[in-house]
């Protein structure tokens, strides 16, 4: 959180018909560091499903529980309502987090083995029983995850490579960038702030980095492809189509107008949550 961190720093930029309009670097956003993507991470995650489902190798309406039996969710728990939020799993795990090590990195444990093995097959007593009622999961875009890469054969990183970043001819993202190009944070006493890791199926949930830039191209490129419509796994509102993630302290927000004419990305470092957020309806409210 921001009162742990001693340096902070925040990055936005809109950019009207192709213009850039307002556009501010922070310090630490300078040089095109490698930032934590958040849960914008969880477009490109529903971006892979969408095209998959295109390919007829997975199939969004079938049930969950075809690709992954294991979990005995109720056959009316469907891919897409994992796409959606609207599976009726909980945001997070339950048992998350039990210990202090936990606490500090809380998806750590969470290798594709562990999930396999201790979440999986306790989801059907985690399900709240409620489908169609949109409720936010990390926990469903993991399983998501999960459901992409058994029935691929591929992990969620090759797949994203494939599917999304390649044919939009964007480079400049990693699930594992160099550590010299990851901004280092640190505490009032000098320590080192160490962020969350995403090492198994909680990747596809927030475990993407990439530059300032490639977050705007990126949400250019998807929001164009479909015009006037809200692509699959985003959010929306009367005005925009967007998404925002915090990881630890990283913080995103990208949106995008409906006509594709304005594109308003924000990236924040060593704030609280939240930040990315009001500082993108700021900039809403005074670029319009």
């Amino acid at each position: 959180m921001s009162w742990r961190v001693r340096y902070k720093s925040a990055a936005y930029r809109v950019r009207h018909s192709e213009r850039i309009t307002v556009e501010n670097l922070g310090p630490l956003h300078r040089g095109s560091p490698m930032l934590e993507w958040g849960s914008v991470t969880k477009t490109v995650t529903a971006r892979i499903a969408q095209q998959l489902d295109r390919a007829e190798i997975i199939d969004l309406s079938a049930p969950v529980s075809e690709y992954l039996p294991k979990t005995g969710l109720p056959r009316n728990v469907d891919v897409r309502s994992l796409v959606t939020h609207t599976s009726g799993l909980a945001r997070l795990p339950s048992r998350m987090i039990e210990t202090i090590a936990e606490a500090r990195d809380p998806y750590a444990k969470y290798t594709t083995d562990y999930f396999d093995s201790e979440v999986l097959p306790d989801l059907s007593t985690q399900h709240g029983g409620h489908v169609g009622i949109f409720e936010y999961s990390n926990l469903g875009y993991a399983v998501l995850t999960r459901v992409l890469e058994v029935t691929t054969g591929l992990d969620w990183w090759t797949l994203a490579k494939e599917y999304v970043f390649d044919p939009l001819d964007i480079t400049d993202v990693s699930t594992s960038p160099e550590p010299g190009r990851v901004p280092v944070l640190r505490t009032w006493a000098g320590g080192v702030r160490e962020q969350w890791r995403d090492p198994g199926p909680f990747v596809g949930a927030g475990g993407l980095h990439g530059t300032f830039d490639a977050l705007e191209r990126y949400a250019t490129s998807i929001t164009r492809q479909t015009p006037g419509e809200k692509p699959l796994g985003w959010m929306e509102d009367s005005s925009l189509c967007w998404h925002n993630g915090h990881n630890r302290d990283h913080g995103s927000f990208v949106g995008v107008t409906h006509d594709g004419a304005r594109v308003i990305t924000v990236h924040t470092l060593g704030y609280s949550a939240g930040r990315a957020d009001r500082i993108a309806a700021r900039l809403e409210r005074t670029t319009s």
